[in-house]
């Protein structure tokens, strides 16, 4: 072990410190320790001295390192993302060879690093984070930082404490001073306490940077000239509760015609924004977001008027308790077609290449034009929107090529839902929707098959009763799950003709009587079923469980097996990993109980003090691995 050049202990929950006697690995290059519950690192691992690495990222519960840590004069590759490092020992500033330092904590107290220190670090790369910026009070420090010369820093995050801003202009100067180098790829800025960003952030010289996130800047009030930044992919904007207007300054130099904001911007997220009111676009033929993929507009409630009205590349919207949002000037060709005014028209302008649409929270939506959606469309989902009708009556299947719905707590009016409205349909999942009864087909349609559909899930539908008398007609059915909806009698039947289904899942339906009268499907590799109104030993039987060779979880939970009554003879065989019995115990009918080649449940059933045998001591005749015990 002396000789030991490299050492993993990652992932090893259990490590919380580490001995003295690794002061013998003294040929230890490598040492990984992160994503352990180490609390402190001892003295001795200051005396490795020919250490090169030192992981300790997700050590959560580590709150200091060594004071002597500087002694390991031979260390490139420091990294504590992720730790709880509340100061930095002074001597650290002396590993003047760091090539990674994940993480920089800055400090106002003299045992711990200044800002100005990470001068002395020139061969930094990578990823760096400065936290408690709070804490820088001499603004000369923050000069000496000198970030723009740190060259090969491609992501950084700045971070103040929340709540700590003293002096906002303070603050607004430090970051200001705080420039990085324009080779940035990514940058995120937390709990700034200035009331406006710096000159340089937005600066067309960042032409590297991919990905930006600024978030809980609580008493900025308007945003910098994001849109020159020509490389910009990604950008999240989070908790700026001060901001009640983002305007033409968002775009940057919209006084040149040639300006193209945003160029490269796919992934654009707003979140919670209480104050934000407007959102003004540049107009006439300029395309703000020509490369948008995805867009997020999360809890903006006083959010009012457009989204941007042509976003070609759009593939993904995700709109959630932003009540406000709607169009007030609609296209008249469009308006024409539309019967409710209520409808959200603007959702389907210009949206040509929108494969994903999520609506979320938006309580004053009371329908959908559904007839608009863009045939590029495939999935759909809504949240949290109960006062929303949007199923067209059952002579109108649309013309959609939706494959994907969900509806989660929303459509409380709806009390059946049509899959012929969804030709094309191949996922629907419904939960909590409080009044649906049925899930039909029309009358005309019982030949006709759903040849798409290849998962139905159904959820905590109090008041679903039925589904389609003569089945489901999804010959291409493979997931059919079915949970907490207490009224619901009966199952699809006959259900063994859904020769495709592989995974079934039913609990929580206490008034189900029948299931599975004619066998389940051979292909059946998932069989799940708990809570079950009546289960009786004959239906087991004509579930055919013998015939099911595919099968490779089987679940039957609940207090089933106390309903055999009839039953005498059980025998359990070949189950190496079985502990225990039920814990409502077995049948007071059973005169007979074998039990072979079961290690741990044989252990467990012994008279002379097995935790089981208060559960079967009552049965008349007892055989545990070929011997009567009773």
């Amino acid at each position: 072990m002396k000789r030991l050049r490299v050492l993993s202990l990652s992932h090893y929950n259990n490590i919380t410190e580490l001995p003295n006697s690794f002061v013998n690995l003294i040929h230890l290059r490598y040492l990984d320790l992160s994503n352990t519950k180490i609390e402190k690192l001892p003295d001795v691992i200051c005396k490795l001295y020919n250490l090169q690495t030192l992981l300790l990222s997700k050590c959560s519960s580590l709150t200091e390192l060594p004071e002597d840590i500087g002694n390991l004069v031979n260390l490139r590759h420091l990294d504590l993302s992720d730790t709880k490092l509340k100061v930095m020992p002074i001597q650290i500033a002396k590993l003047q060879n760091l090539q990674t330092l994940s993480s920089f904590v800055v400090s106002r107290q003299s045992n711990g690093l200044k800002i100005g220190e990470l001068r002395k670090f020139p061969h930094l790369q990578g990823k760096l984070s400065i936290s408690k910026l709070q804490n820088v009070t001499d603004l000369s420090d923050a000069v000496h930082a000198n970030l723009e010369k740190k060259e090969e820093i491609d992501e950084l995050t700045l971070e103040w404490d929340r709540d700590t801003t003293e002096d906002s202009q303070m603050e607004r100067l430090v970051l200001e001073q705080l420039q990085p180098s324009t080779n940035l790829k990514k940058l995120t800025i937390q709990f700034f306490g200035g009331t406006s960003f710096p000159n340089w952030l937005g600066d067309s010289s960042f032409r590297n940077m991919m990905y930006l996130r600024i978030s809980g800047c609580d008493h900025c009030w308007s945003l910098p000239p994001l849109g020159e930044l020509l490389s910009l992919k990604e950008l999240f904007i989070s908790g700026l509760i001060s901001v009640k207007m983002v305007g033409t300054e968002f775009y940057g130099s919209i006084s040149s015609l040639s300006f193209q904001p945003f160029p490269s911007l796919e992934i654009l997220c707003f979140e919670d924004m209480p104050e934000w009111k407007e959102w003004n676009m540049i107009g006439g033929t300029t395309i703000e977001f020509p490369s948008l993929r995805r867009l997020f507009l999360c809890d903006c409630p006083k959010l009012k008027g457009n989204i941007p009205q042509n976003l070609p590349s759009l593939v993904e919207l995700e709109l959630s308790k932003c009540p406000l949002l709607r169009s007030q000037e609609v296209d008249s060709s469009i308006s024409s077609s539309i019967r409710r005014p209520s409808h959200p028209e603007w959702m389907m302008i210009e949206l040509n290449s929108l494969k994903q649409l999520t609506i979320s929270s938006i309580v004053s939506l009371s329908s959908f034009p559904l007839e608009l959606l863009p045939r590029t469309l495939k999935s759909l989902t809504f949240l949290s929107c109960e006062n929303l009708e949007f199923l067209p009556h059952e002579s109108s299947p649309i013309d959609t090529s939706l494959e994907k719905l969900q509806i989660f707590n929303s459509c409380n009016s709806m009390t059946s839902f049509y899959l012929g409205c969804f030709p094309v349909l191949k996922s629907l999942f419904i939960l909590g929707c409080k009044n649906l009864k049925s899930i039909s087909v029309a009358e005309d349609d019982a030949s006709h098959s759903h040849s798409f559909l290849q998962s139905l899930s159904i959820y905590a539908c109090p008041n679903l009763e039925s589904f389609p008398f003569h089945g489901l007609t999804t010959p291409n059915l493979n997931s059919f799950m079915v949970s907490s909806c207490p009224k619901l009698k009966s199952l699809p039947e006959p259900i063994h003709s859904l020769s495709s289904l592989y995974q079934l899942i039913v609990y929580g339906l206490p008034k189900l009587q029948t299931f599975a009268q004619e066998s389940l499907p051979s292909n059946l590799r998932i069989l799940e079923v708990s809570n079950y109104g009546s289960l009786s030993t004959s239906a087991i039987t004509k579930w055919g469980l013998k015939y099911l060779t595919c099968l490779a979880e089987l679940r039957i939970r609940g207090k089933w097996l106390q309903h055999l009554t009839s039953l005498e003879n059980l025998e359990i065989s070949d189950c190496r990993r079985l502990e225990s019995l039920p814990e409502e115990g077995l049948p007071s009918s059973l005169s007979v109980l074998t039990i072979k080649r079961c290690l741990l449940l044989q252990a467990n059933c012994q008279s002379n003090g097995g935790k089981e045998w208060h559960k079967i001591s009552h049965i008349p005749c007892i055989i545990i691995d070929n011997k009567v015990i009773i």
